[in-house]
């Protein structure tokens, strides 16, 4: 059996970070590269993965026991471990490595409860030879001591010829009711009171959207239209329609969607969220301050909101010609380069 050249460890928690994963293995290969994926077990240890900072713990241990195991049946070149969780625990091996990640630890997990972890961190961080932050904004909080960064992105690139004529419409993106603060999505559309246009909420069933804001005493307002879950190429389709996407997260990792929705055309108005939020970032650079929120609450976010609705034709075409600008590094071709040119070298020398 050839021998491996690069060895994926996934800890693959979450949908994103599967994708993600997923996408950096075709990569990979394109280049040439001989790749071997290795997903993480918990076993029986799942059952303790009940809140943090317990299931970092429970989730480190576990990646390394896949990666000897690995070890043992494999000779790559180099390794790749994907979350800095999982390369927290990472033992001593002969062959370089680096890891990918969304954000570090010291950032989502902060405080002296988690002063364990930022310490593993370091010191994983520390022993590789390249980390591989998914974006600028993570790689801008890497803590001290941390091996050399090279951002490779997931690809973001438009879903199809986005409309020159928008309809008066704003659309949003919400899995977890809490995190994506959905509660201010509502609240500042009924701040923004525009007349004759609505949003539309993607990503979680409405029974759950309506608990949600009900338990945290939002009222549903006017054009506010919940949509469910529907198939991805339908959701870029009505983001290519639309004028505005618009963000109310509490935080964002990584932020996949808002990025899209500038590659299909939508106008961003967006709070400032906490987590490396690569789309929050590029917004701020893109003109139109107004569109960027000052404050994490309703109100605020209702003047962004009405901001970008207000935006004229003119102002707007700019905004959209300075966001595709902003993307370039994330194209696929781009993203590409990124890995044969600064990762593939320094890693498999």
């Amino acid at each position: 059996m050839p021998r491996v050249d690069i060895l994926l460890v996934s800890l693959g928690t979450t949908l994103g970070w599967r994708q993600a994963d997923r996408l950096f293995l075709e990569q990979l290969q394109r280049a040439g590269v001989r790749t071997q994926a290795v997903s993480v077990g918990f076993g029986l240890a799942d059952r303790l993965r009940r809140g943090y900072p317990v299931n970092d713990f429970v989730e480190m241990h576990a990646a390394r026991r896949a990666l000897i195991a690995a070890l043992s049946r494999h000779e790559p070149r180099a390794i790749v471990i994907s979350s800095t969780t999982a390369a927290m625990a990472v033992p001593r091996i002969p062959m370089p490595y680096a890891v990918r990640l969304d954000a570090p630890a010291r950032m989502n997990r902060p405080g002296a409860r988690n002063a364990l972890l930022h310490r593993l961190e370091r010191r994983g961080l520390g022993r590789a030879r390249l980390t591989l932050p998914l974006s600028k904004a993570a790689a801008a909080e890497l803590p001290e001591g941390a091996a050399p960064a090279v951002v490779v992105p997931p690809p973001v690139l438009a879903s199809g010829q986005p409309r020159e004529e928008r309809e008066r419409v704003a659309v949003a993106y919400v899995p977890d009711p809490k995190a994506k603060g959905l509660d201010v999505l509502a609240a500042g559309w009924a701040a923004a009171a525009l007349p004759d246009a609505r949003l539309e909420v993607y990503g979680l069933e409405p029974e759950w959207a309506r608990t949600h804001l009900r338990r945290a005493g939002v009222p549903e307002p006017d054009g506010f239209e919940l949509r469910g879950t529907v198939p991805a190429a339908e959701f870029r389709a009505r983001i290519r329609a639309a004028r505005v996407y618009a963000a109310g997260a509490r935080w964002e990792d990584f932020g996949q969607a808002p990025l899209q929705a500038l590659a299909d055309g939508a106008l961003l108005a967006t709070v400032p969220s906490g987590g490396p939020f690569e789309a929050l970032r590029m917004a701020r650079e893109l003109g139109e301050p107004a569109l960027v929120a000052p404050a994490l609450e309703g109100a605020a976010l209702g003047g962004a909101i009405r901001a970008a609705f207000d935006l004229t034709d003119e102002r707007a075409r700019a905004y959209r010609a300075a966001a595709l600008e902003a993307l370039r590094p994330f194209r696929p071709r781009a993203v590409q380069e990124t890995v044969e040119r600064e990762v593939l070298p320094r890693l498999i020398r």
